[in-house]
């Protein structure tokens, strides 16, 4: 698909949002004291500290891939290729249909920068866990993202395991709520016979869904099982839809690559 100047001016910012959503080290967030009377299920503490382990060996990568974009004004797809160190430092290069640079990110995990090379523009601002919604109409944080990308489940410090449902037969829900009334909760959809988890749900304090995200297809590289394909949706008009080619994983990187100057 050939990409014109009113469609590479929209990938700008949909680009500064979904860039930040692949490196991936992780560690165990600290837990937030529930108000008296909020208790956890024993099965349910035990299964989230299962998902609190999963992946925090995975440092470092790099990969490529292909990001299809779906929004009210249609599709839009572009190849993509990047490098993540731990969870706040990444390298991401948009190609375009010849194999040009269109775009390179870089975040060093203080600064965000941009460059757009058919527009010869530079763009640099302090910034760190920042919510996505004006970027990518989806209001997801980059440290979510960042999990996601990794195979991990985004697992903050106000979410607190408090039940597992059975909806299906062959699925397990895991209800978290949150220790704190101005944020939401999540359910995290788990196959009962594999054990793994396909879909991660998060609501607001209304207990609205304000992003569904769901690991179509999984790899294992490594050790490390990591999504194949990955799709974020709101449940309404927007996707985005992530499909990874080639992954590799603990892979050296310098801090040099994570730093971008005005060309």
């Amino acid at each position: 698909m050939i990409i014109g100047y009113s469609g590479m001016k929209y990938l700008v910012s949909i680009l500064i949002g979904l860039i930040l959503v692949t490196t991936g080290c992780a560690t165990l967030r600290p837990r937030e004291e529930g108000p008296s009377g909020m208790a956890s299920s024993p099965e349910a503490e035990a299964l989230f500290n299962r998902l609190q382990v999963q992946n925090t060996h995975l440092q470092s990568f790099k990969g490529t891939g292909r990001l299809r974009i779906k929004d009210v004004k249609g599709i839009q797809q572009v190849r993509l290729m990047w490098a993540g160190f731990e969870n706040e430092k990444l390298r991401l290069e948009i190609m375009g249909t010849i194999g040009q640079p269109i775009f390179s990110f870089a975040s060093d995990g203080e600064r965000i920068y941009l460059i757009s090379h058919t527009e010869n523009r530079f763009y640099s601002k302090r910034e760190t866990n920042a919510n996505l919604e004006k970027l990518i109409a989806l209001p997801i944080t980059v440290s979510a993202c960042l999990d996601l990308m990794a195979g991990r489940i985004p697992l903050e410090a106000h979410l607190m395991p408090m039940a597992v449902q059975e909806k299906k037969e062959s699925q397990q829900v895991l209800v978290l709520e949150s220790t704190d009334r101005k944020k939401g909760g999540q359910q995290i959809f788990i196959d009962t016979a594999s054990g793994n988890v396909h879909q991660v749900e998060a609501y607001d304090r209304d207990e609205i869904l304000v992003y569904r995200a769901e690991f179509v297809r999984m790899q294992r590289v490594s050790g490390f099982d990591v999504p194949r394909e990955l799709r974020l949706s709101n449940g309404d008009n927007a996707s985005l839809q992530l499909v990874v080619d080639r992954f590799w994983p603990n892979v050296p990187v310098s801090a040099e690559l994570f730093k971008l100057a005005n060309p």
